[in-house]
């Protein structure tokens, strides 16, 4: 049975963001007031996903109408449904309810032959079609910036150009992370 989105308003965003926090790195995380902030917008999404009338996992994205794409900001699967398969299967629901789309972005961890997770997320994300684009990518943060790889699952047709990633990565930027202070000197680092 495929696994169903439903988009989450304001209000029961507190309860995912506690989870937020205890899934992800504070250096990879906005703050509560800038998720609340882009909820408010048209292309912030955040959906619950349910398997059967049990919710199992959330995802929080932003649509590019533009360059139609997704941006996958955070995707978590809660904690007792680890290692259940469902991280595959929402991939492929996000593919099948954006099949007009070309593609997703993903910003993934480096490998760090230290840290075991660091190479079992980039497994997943390239057993699930994910592709390392060749972009020096850091991920927009108040501490100056997290380096990381940037990677694209594509929905239609293959890889995108660099140049096409490069224009998807400033409209983003501008979109999501223009309250950042340095948000200039990150993206002029990525380009150079």
């Amino acid at each position: 049975m495929d696994l169903i989105f439903k988009s989450i308003n304001r209000e029961l965003f507190e309860n995912i963001y506690k989870d937020l926090c205890s899934q992800f790195p504070i250096k990879e995380l906005k703050a509560y007031d800038e998720f609340l902030e882009l909820l408010g917008t048209d292309e912030y999404k955040m959906y619950q996903v349910f398997d059967n009338d049990v919710e199992v996992a959330y995802v929080i994205l932003f649509e590019d109408k533009i360059h139609k794409v997704i941006w996958l900001d955070y995707v978590a699967v809660f904690t007792d449904f680890h290692s259940l398969g469902y991280g595959s299967r929402i991939l492929e629901g996000l593919k099948s309810l954006y099949s007009d789309y070309t593609g997703c972005y993903l910003e993934v961890e480096k490998i760090n032959s230290d840290d075991i997770t660091t190479v079992r997320r980039v497994k997943f994300y390239k057993k699930n079609g994910a592709e390392k684009l060749d972009i020096k990518y850091i991920y927009p943060n108040n501490y100056g910036g997290l380096e990381m790889d940037l990677y694209f699952i594509p929905y239609q047709g293959g890889l995108v150009e660099k140049n096409f990633s490069i224009s998807v990565i400033k409209y983003v930027f501008n979109k999501l992370h223009n309250n950042i202070l340095c948000i200039n000197d990150i993206l002029t680092k990525i380009l150079e």
